[in-house]
């Protein structure tokens, strides 16, 4: 996981050439004018998922993915995302290919705060559950890129 300012994302272009391009194009700030649910970047290689309206939780359940490198971004509003060790939770759902996605619950170890000046990245099979309510449940605005491994 790495988790920061968003004006520092370019320091973490060099550990792939894919997640090089994502950050590349989150630079641009192009995803702010995104349509609601999948934009498509580089086929199936980038592409990102725009929700808005979406209501932060009091709790959620984990995903691990094992395709896929996740970058979270608040657009507008604010969430915690908590993060845990896969060892230490318990298998939900099993793996599904079609949202490279395997679902797990149990006890949080951590979390981040995301707003729109901060950003975090989930590397395949690194737990994380999102849209976590920092005070009280509020609508949000955010994105997730998906680069592929």
């Amino acid at each position: 996981m790495i988790y920061g300012d968003i004006k520092d994302i370019s320091k973490y272009k060099m550990i792939s050439k894919n997640l090089s391009d994502a950050i590349d194009y989150i630079l641009t700030e192009n995803y702010k004018n995104g349509v609601i649910g999948k934009n498509i970047i580089d086929e199936e290689i980038i592409y990102f998922n725009l929700v808005d309206g979406i209501m932060t939780k009091d709790e959620n359940f984990f995903e691990i993915h094992k395709k896929y490198i996740d970058i979270h971004i608040v657009i507008s509003g604010e969430e915690k995302i908590a993060f845990s060790s896969k060892e230490r939770l318990k298998l939900k759902r099993e793996y599904q290919s079609d949202d490279d996605s395997e679902l797990f619950e149990g006890k949080i170890e951590e979390f981040v705060y995301l707003d729109p000046q901060k950003f975090v990245i989930f590397f395949p099979n690194e737990a994380h559950s999102a849209l976590l309510k920092i005070k009280e449940n509020k609508k949000i605005k955010k994105v997730i890129f998906k680069v592929l491994c």
